[in-house]
C-alpha cells in the first residue's frame, strides 16, 4: 500500500507542477505581439531658385523632392526640373535648388556636358580646348559632380560651371 501512496503523492506533484507551470506561462504564451510602430518626426527642409515660394519647409519624414516643390508652389516655367530627380527622399535640414534652363550668364540655354561638341565646350568660362577635349573623353556623366573625374576640374571650377551646364 506504501507504494501506491508514493506513486500516487508523485503523479499528484507533477500534476501540480505542470498546472502551476501552465498558470504562470499561459499570459506569456497567449498574448499577441504587436506591431512594432516607428514615430518619425517631420523634416524641415528648404528650397530655393525656380519655385513659386521658395522657403523652408516643414514635411513628413520620408518626403521626396517632388513633395518639396509641390509644397512650394510648383515649379516656375522657365526651371529645369529634368535637371532634378524628383523621387530622391529628403533629410532633415537638406537644401534643394531648383535650377533655371537658360543659364545663369544670359545663355539661351545651358551647354550640355554629355552632348555639346568641344568647340561649345570651351566657350565656357575657364575651359580652353584641352579642357574641353578632357571633358568629351570622360564622357558620358551621371551628374554634373560627375566632372570631378576630369583632370583640372576641382570644386571650385565645378562650382563655377555648374549653372551654365546640363547633362
Amino acid at each position: 500500500m506504501q507504494v501506491v501512496g508514493e506513486r500516487f503523492h508523485t503523479r499528484l506533484l507533477l500534476v501540480l507542477c505542470v498546472a502551476g507551470g501552465a498558470f504562470v506561462m499561459a499570459p506569456r504564451l497567449l498574448t499577441r505581439a504587436s506591431p512594432l510602430v516607428v514615430l518619425q518626426p517631420p523634416i524641415t527642409v528648404s528650397v530655393s531658385g525656380e519655385v513659386l515660394v521658395p522657403g523652408v519647409y516643414s514635411l513628413a519624414f520620408g518626403a521626396r523632392v517632388a513633395e518639396l516643390i509641390e509644397a512650394a508652389g510648383g515649379a516656375l516655367p522657365t526651371a529645369a526640373v529634368s535637371l532634378l530627380t524628383l523621387a530622391d527622399p529628403l533629410t532633415d535640414g537638406e537644401s534643394v535648388h531648383v535650377p533655371a534652363l537658360a543659364a545663369a550668364d544670359g545663355r539661351a540655354a545651358r551647354v550640355s556636358i554629355n552632348s555639346d561638341p568641344p568647340t561649345t565646350l570651351d566657350s565656357l568660362p575657364g575651359i580652353g580646348p584641352v579642357m574641353a577635349a578632357r571633358i568629351v573623353e570622360h564622357r558620358p556623366y551621371g551628374s554634373v559632380d560627375d566632372l570631378l573625374r576630369v583632370p583640372g576640374i576641382g570644386p571650385r571650377t565645378l562650382e563655377r560651371l555648374k549653372p551654365l551646364v546640363t547633362l
